[in-house]
Formats: structure tokens, sequence, C-alpha cells
């Protein structure tokens, strides 16, 4: 049987969403290769047509993964970017981290990884800034924003108490808004 000309390409894709699901939802480097190829429904033999080692797969899942989230405020009015940043600081974002942002999944990952995959997650951290810096009009609380998001909901996936972690993404969601101007968007198109 002859696979389609994009068999390989396809598989990959598929492999760096499910690999990339997983890595996040329970961390990269305690999940071996057969794991991850089993939740991609691969054979831990197809690993290397697609990845020479480990540590390539997770450069190529944070390159992917970044680079969807970057997408995600590209373009954004200040209006829209506040909708974007209220999903991501909500509960479901917390407990469901394999559907989330990469960033507090994996950063504590990548700060051990080798340099390669450090280059594509600070490129990927840069763009998320950029795109938010097109949106609120300035560099500096550009970072503030996404170090406070990231931030939260790190925090927020470590603490057992419902209670804290609703005073805790409900305190920074309020910051957030204040840097965004919220008060000054009731007249903004959405």
């Amino acid at each position: 049987m002859r696979y389609p000309t994009t068999h390989k390409q396809d598989t990959r894709a598929r492999l760096l969403k499910t690999t990339g699901a997983l890595a996040k939802r329970q961390g990269f480097a305690g999940t071996g290769v057969d794991s991850l190829m089993a939740a991609a429904g691969l054979t831990s033999g197809a690993f290397y047509s697609h990845f020479r080692s480990k540590s390539e797969l997770l450069e190529a899942i944070v390159h992917n993964e970044l680079q969807r989230s970057g997408k995600l405020f590209h373009g954004k009015s200040r209006k829209q970017l506040l909708r974007i940043v209220e999903g991501y600081l909500s509960p479901a974002h917390i407990e469901q981290p394999e559907t989330g942002c990469a960033i507090p999944a994996l950063a504590g990952e990548v700060a051990r990884a080798n340099d390669a995959t450090r280059l594509a997650f600070e490129q990927g951290v840069v763009t998320l800034k950029d795109s938010m810096a097109t949106a609120t009009g300035r560099e500096a609380e550009a970072w503030s924003v996404v170090a406070q998001l990231v931030g939260a909901v790190a925090l927020a996936r470590a603490m057992p108490s419902a209670e804290v972690r609703e005073a805790l993404l409900e305190g920074v969601l309020g910051s957030v808004r204040e840097q965004l101007g919220a008060a000054d968007l009731s007249g903004e198109a959405t």
C-alpha cells in the first residue's frame, strides 16, 4: 500500500500535536519515547524517522506550540486581547494544560534543555510579546503582561486550593486589566 506524498508530513504534525499535549499535561523529561509515540498511535521505531533524539522532539514541540501561541494575540485590538487574557486566566486553562499555552507548562524543562530548544522558546516568547506590544503600544508593558500571565498560570497550577487559585487569577486579571486600560475600552471596536 502506497502512502500519499504528504503522509510523513501529516504524521509528524499529528505527532507534534499529540506529544505536545502529553508533554504539557505530564511533563516532557519524565515521559519516555514509548509513551510519547503510543499517545500518537505510532510505534517507538517510527520515532527515529521523524527525530534524531528526544531533545530534537522537544525543540520541535516548543517551536510548534509557541508558533501557535504567538498567533493568538497577533493583530488583536486591546478589547480582543482582554477577552483572550480572561480565557487564559480561567479555571479551564489551569485545569487543562494539554489544551493551553506551552510556556507555563514547559518553561522549567526548557530551562534545562539544549541551546537550540532554549532559542526556539525565546523566539516564540518574543513573538508573543511583540504581538502583545502591537496591541498595547508599549513594549515594556507587553513584557509585564506576558510575565504576569505565565507566572499566574504556573503558580495556579501548583496550588491545591481552589480558593487560593481563584484569588491569584482574579488579582492578576485585575492588574492586567489596569495595564490594558480596560476602563478605556468601552468605545473600542471589537
